[in-house]
């Protein structure tokens, strides 16, 4: 059973438990809502969310807005908290996505335990926490309690190299946990260049386009690699809406039309990547409603139709985020 089509779409996991794709409306399909410093990470402050208030206050202001559903991307090892995500999930109404994942190898210590784990290792990792739960916070142990709280999406990173030899072992990890749960796979590329070559390796390896979402394609405005990915068939998630130091919101904009224009709409989603820098609630710039009360405007202004904005903040993630039937058990 390789062919999409032959698969069976199941659910969508939440923190909360499963769900059918109809109830995710508005989605940010890549950002993070906390993330602690432990002994065994190498973390920025301006990147950190370590607030439980602070961040509530954030995701309120989101929901009432329109907010629906956030994809949680923070990594195994690298300050997430699932229980945190349950119980905000639970007080405000937040649909969330919870990730099974290993970040870039500089958010970790020299001896984290993906540098010397095997390929089984890490894949057994990511199957456990997407079927049995995911491991929770502590800022001593990354496997000190393993909790009820479930992925619901695998996420990989590389740094400007590549598919290195230790990123290969992640993502050949990857491809065999996505195997055996049909849970969708999403990269964090530094660059459109890797963008485009963690999708080959992905789609190689016998992942099927629409379980492969590749992010920050947009970091760098390259209109024309960004149409050498969409081309691929795989999901496009954009999330440098608002970084003024990379680029004006007007190119993000004039990318999307042209992806628009050439019949990719149905493959763009989008996210904030938000960090410390961007919450309202902690000082920050923007807040995580910037992009419905002010890209969404901008980007009706340039003639973008609201038939188009459903498809990138509704349609695409339900599409995504379902689980597919497994490939194999």
């Amino acid at each position: 059973m390789n062919s999409l089509l032959e698969r069976k779409l199941l659910f969508i996991r939440t923190v909360l438990g499963d769900t059918h794709p109809e109830t995710v409306e508005f989605t940010h399909c890549h950002d993070h809502l906390f993330v602690f410093q432990a002994d065994y990470t190498v973390l920025p402050e301006r990147i950190c969310l370590d607030s439980y208030k602070r961040t509530k206050e954030e995701v309120q202001r989101f929901r009432g807005k329109g907010g629906k559903c956030v994809v949680d991307v923070q990594p195994f090892g690298a300050g997430r908290h699932p229980e945190y995500l349950k119980k905000l999930s639970a007080q405000t109404g937040l649909i969330i996505i919870a990730s099974t994942n290993l970040h870039k190898s500089l958010f970790y210590k020299p001896d984290f335990w993906s540098f010397e784990a095997t390929f089984y290792e890490i894949s057994d990792l990511f199957v456990s926490e997407i079927k049995d739960g995911m491991f929770e916070f502590h800022p001593k142990d990354p496997f000190h309690k393993r909790g009820e709280v479930r992925a619901g999406v695998i996420k990989i990173a590389t740094e400007e190299e590549g598919i290195t030899l230790y990123y290969k072992k992640v993502f050949d990890a990857a491809v065999a946990a996505h195997e055996k749960t049909g849970a969708l796979i999403i990269t964090h590329a530094e660059n459109c260049s890797v963008g485009i070559e963690q999708a080959e390796y992905l789609l190689k390896s016998g992942v099927e386009p629409e379980s492969i979402m590749i992010s920050h394609m947009d970091r760098v405005v390259d209109i024309d690699k960004n149409l050498q990915l969409a081309k691929l068939g795989v999901f496009i998630e954009y999330d440098t809406i608002g970084r003024f130091k990379y680029h004006p919101n007007e190119d993000e904009i004039v990318m999307i039309n042209k992806l628009l224009e050439n019949g990719f709409g149905a493959q763009i989603t989008l996210g904030m990547d938000s960090t410390r820098e961007r919450f309202l609630s902690y000082g920050g710039s923007l807040g995580l409603n910037y992009i419905l009360t002010v890209f969404i405007p901008e980007l009706r202004k340039s003639g973008v139709s609201d038939q188009h904005i459903e498809m990138m903040t509704v349609d695409n993630p339900k599409r995504a985020l379902v689980f597919k039937e497994p490939v194999r058990e």
